[in-house]
């Protein structure tokens, strides 16, 4: 692990650690969400593609970079972000994404309140480039889905979530914090490298661990071409780990129709 900057900040008892891949255009937006937080928290960028332009933003935002050496690929980058701090909390914010004011105070605050759960997730908005909020197939699917099983829900039992989560890959790991005390082994699997969060919060079910959640949508998301969910799907690594997942949740041929049904929402 090489550090760039003084990573002494990411002491706090909470972190958001943004993975930074390549030179993403939305990486200021991302780091000035997280700096207008309600709540302070320590930000440190995590790469495995250190360039000048990630150390220029991370100067202008006096964040600390911290360059994975060891495993790469998604999993990889995720694992290290998670085990770059000391903090107790953990949000693996995604670089092209913005945070509302108050998401880490809601997430943090719910956690808090909660005797065993182990991670909190929020709602999500899709937004364009410009940041304006946009409505699109797969974002309507996955709101339809989050009604269904969750409604107004803070506290997400089992059958809930299992609901929640056997429908499509409906929770984002950018809206999820983490907390590292109850979670000291967790690790996402690089057996996949588009549905590693969908098979991560599975697992975590599978294991009988909590969930709590806040419906605010207090994350913007952007999908365009240049994210990584764009990539995957005009190269049909998406439709295949979608698949797996949905037979791992379902008879095999129920599964196959689900999976084909969910494709339509690309």
């Amino acid at each position: 692990m090489t550090m760039h900057q003084d990573a002494g900040a990411a002491t706090s008892s909470h972190s958001f650690v943004v993975p930074a891949y390549g030179d993403s255009p939305f990486l200021a937006d991302c780091l000035a969400s997280l700096r207008r937080q309600t709540t302070p928290a320590a930000v440190v960028i995590t790469t495995s593609t250190p360039s000048a332009y990630i150390d220029q933003v991370a100067k202008e935002f006096a964040v600390p970079v911290l360059v994975n050496t060891g495993a790469g690929g998604i999993a990889g980058d995720w694992n290290f972000g998670l085990t770059a701090t000391t903090a107790r909390y953990v949000t693996l914010a995604h670089q092209d994404d913005v945070y509302r004011p108050m998401f880490l105070q809601r997430s943090l605050a719910l956690l808090g309140s909660s005797r065993d759960g182990v991670m909190c997730f929020t709602g999500y908005q899709e937004i364009d480039d410009g940041g304006k909020a946009i409505s699109s197939k797969i974002s309507r699917v996955t709101h339809l889905l989050e009604w269904a099983a969750l409604g107004k829900h803070t506290v997400v039992g089992p059958r809930r979530m299992k609901a929640f989560l056997s429908l499509g890959d409906p929770l984002p790991c950018s809206s999820v914090t983490f907390d590292r005390a109850r979670l000291p082994e967790f690790s996402f699997s690089a057996d996949y490298s588009c549905d590693l969060d969908w098979d991560a919060w599975v697992r975590l079910l599978a294991d009988g661990h909590r969930f709590v959640r806040s419906p605010e949508r207090l994350v913007a998301r952007r999908h365009n071409p240049l994210t990584e969910t764009s990539r995957a799907i005009r190269e049909g690594v998406r439709q295949r780990e979608d698949l797996q997942m949905f037979r791992r949740l379902w008879p095999r041929p129920l599964a196959d129709v689900i999976a084909l049904a969910y494709r339509a929402s690309y």
